[in-house]
């Protein structure tokens, strides 16, 4: 209860005058219905609550009349299983006014997580510094004992922040994810991925996944049925763009830990995550149908040559 009443009040900054819709899915929605309806009864809010079937791969669009609901609220929460951050029904609720918060992956468990209680804006600082240096970078290292070794450029590209904060309306943020993030250039990255975190389509792993990259694409993958499911995904999408390069970033909330819903596990201190599909929204040009982040539990990073990250702390 803590956790949804630090979720309308401090991310959402919700006031008596907003109109709330909570979106859900069946593999959670019907528990996570019962808390956030008793948060806002405490905190005398006008909620309700929409809970649809579960969308097949991270990215896909909800049905037609959860959209005109979402467009009609001041804030949206979506805590489906997959994410609804990368569809056209949140760009469309954020022009129409609405400050939207993705908690893709959260159970009741998120909710109670110390990641809920971070502070927020104490860690703003941080991010947009983090932010700040990824904008200024061209080209990123990433690598690791277990054998991670990608570079790919961001040169011209901004860095964004994810504070966990809506501010104003239009906002979209992800909570209790706090994170610094880029969108590479489309060809850039290449080199060999080892994903021994989480992924969004698997949560998390027991055995790594191992990805090559060339050109910007992912071609090959190794690590079992973990491996496996991922590249069905992928496939299901019917689209190569799911396949290439869409996103490096990394986490910053320091309470956060592994917990298996990638809206927590991609913001632990110190990973790092690769995203694959969909990225126009994060100042990319890949268009596709599905987004799937892929976290990096104890990375090294460099930025131009200079050491940023190593043993899941920040150096400069």
């Amino acid at each position: 209860m803590r956790g949804a009443q630090r979720l309308l009040e401090v991310c959402a900054g919700v006031t008596r005058n907003d109109n709330v819709l909570v979106v859900l899915d069946t593999t959670h929605g019907y528990e996570l219905s019962r808390i956030m309806m008793d948060a806002a009864k405490r905190l005398g809010l006008d909620l309700a609550v929409a809970i649809m079937k579960p969308r097949v791969y991270p990215g896909e669009e909800p049905p037609s009349s959860v959209v005109k609901a979402m467009r009609a609220s001041k804030v949206v929460i979506c805590a489906t299983s997959m994410t609804m951050f990368y569809t056209q029904a949140k760009i469309s609720a954020c022009n129409a006014g609405a400050k939207f918060i993705s908690m893709a992956g959260a159970t009741s468990s998120t909710l109670a997580s110390n990641a809920m209680l971070a502070d927020f804006r104490k860690q703003e600082k941080l991010v947009k510094r983090v932010a700040k240096r990824l904008t200024k970078a061209s080209i990123v290292r990433i690598s690791s004992d277990n054998g991670t070794d990608v570079e790919l450029s961001v040169a011209g590209r901004r860095g964004h922040a994810i504070t966990g904060l809506c501010r104003k309306p239009g906002d979209a943020q992800g909570v209790p994810d706090i994170e610094a993030y880029v969108a590479p250039l489309e060809n850039s990255p290449h080199g060999r991925l080892v994903v021994d975190g989480s992924t969004s389509v698997t949560g998390l792993l027991k055995t790594p996944i191992t990805i090559d990259i060339r050109h910007g694409e992912a071609y090959r993958f190794h690590g079992g049925s973990p491996a496996k499911r991922l590249v069905s995904m992928l496939k299901r999408t019917k689209s190569r763009n799911s396949f290439r390069i869409g996103e490096f970033g990394f986490g910053l909330n320091p309470l956060a830990k592994f917990c298996g819903s990638i809206i927590e596990d991609e913001a632990v201190m110190g990973t790092a995550h690769i995203a694959l599909g969909e990225n126009r929204q994060l100042g990319g040009r890949n268009k596709a149908p599905i987004h799937v982040d892929l976290v990096l539990r104890q990375p090294e990073v460099k930025l131009d040559g200079k050491l940023i990250l190593k043993a899941n702390r920040f150096l400069a």
